[in-house]
């Protein structure tokens, strides 16, 4: 059962989210009329399956941020650690290991790393940025170690291949799994008491630990989440490239944080939703599609996505303002 304040905090969101839920569909409404005038293979169903390729493995690595930010928190390690799991899973199976376990590997030590920042962020008392800040560059180094002497590549059996390269009905798998990410995510943020305090936490940290909620636990499980989805992200992208570089991953932190933000998260906590992100992720990818299709210098990404953000956050304080 939720208590009032909970119950208020549920309506609020709500409300909101219809406001920035139009947004963003305009916007993707915008960009799908305007490429199909100006790019005639934009339609195409080879491209469009491309476009959606492009927009998993953000958007699995954005549903753990947007938990993150909602609380009130942030997350800069998941690109490494979506680098890493990835590399462990790779490195497992080049060695002879079953692909089932080398994939439980990865999702356990996704997890295992989540949990750690969770820990020395609530027990340590170190701010969320610096601690996955530091988790950032430990992670990275770590991979950086592991493809060192021996490139990580030619480990897929053709049973992991297809999670990311083969099709059902044809549908990408890797678009398949995403969709049972989101579902499960949905749920979980939306439809349980964890999801509920999740948004009480990033309202109100003091209020949520007077009214009983144990805000460290919650803390800590949010970060393990935002760990197993990054190392989900990771094992898809492994599976996708069937290879491993040092470099993987690089970056996904802030296209994360972008697609959240864009999807109507709020950086001060309080407030997500998980088909904003998926929107959000969407878009970057359009953007970055766009741009392929129309010959444009890749550099334009950047400013285009950084101008979107600034659309998005600048209405996220709008209509916060109409909704108080």
């Amino acid at each position: 059962m939720m208590n009032s304040k909970e119950m208020t905090i549920s309506k609020k969101s709500l409300s909101i989210f219809k406001l920035e839920g139009i947004g963003v569909l305009l916007i993707l409404l915008l960009m799908l009329i305007f490429l199909s005038i100006t790019s005639p293979t934009f339609l195409t169903g080879e491209n469009i399956s491309n476009l959606l390729l492009q927009s998993v493995f953000v958007m699995i690595v954005a549903f753990g941020t947007m938990f993150v930010l909602s609380m009130g928190g942030i997350d800069l390690s998941v690109g490494s650690v979506l680098g890493l799991c990835g590399g462990i899973t790779g490195w497992l199976m080049m060695h002879g290991t079953n692909a089932f376990i080398a994939i439980l590997a990865g999702l356990v030590l996704g997890a295992l790393v989540g949990t750690f920042n969770g820990f020395i962020i609530t027990r340590l008392r170190i701010s969320p940025f610096l601690a996955t800040f530091a988790m950032l560059y430990i992670a990275r180094g770590l991979l950086f170690l592991l493809t060192s002497n021996e490139p990580i590549r030619n480990l897929a059996s053709p049973g992991f291949k297809f999670l990311a390269q083969g099709s059902l009905l044809g549908i990408p798998m890797a678009v398949l799994i995403t969709v049972v990410v989101f579902i499960i995510c949905h749920f979980v943020f939306h439809s349980t008491g964890f999801g509920r305090k999740v948004i009480a936490v990033g309202s109100n940290r003091e209020a949520s630990h007077l009214s009983g909620i144990h805000t460290e636990s919650i803390k800590i499980r949010v970060y393990a989440l935002s760990g197993l989805l990054a190392a989900v992200a990771g094992i898809l992208l492994t599976s996708r490239l069937t290879s491993v570089q040092p470099l993987m991953g690089t970056s996904y932190e802030l296209d994360a944080i972008a697609a959240a933000v864009i999807g109507g998260t709020s950086m001060f906590g309080g407030k997500g939703n998980v088909v904003g992100v998926a929107g959000g992720a969407i878009i970057l990818a359009l953007v970055s599609n766009g741009l392929d299709l129309l010959a444009v210098n890749q550099f334009y990404r950047l400013i285009i996505t950084g101008l979107i953000i600034v659309t998005a956050v600048g209405a996220e304080r709008f209509t916060a303002a109409k909704t108080n």
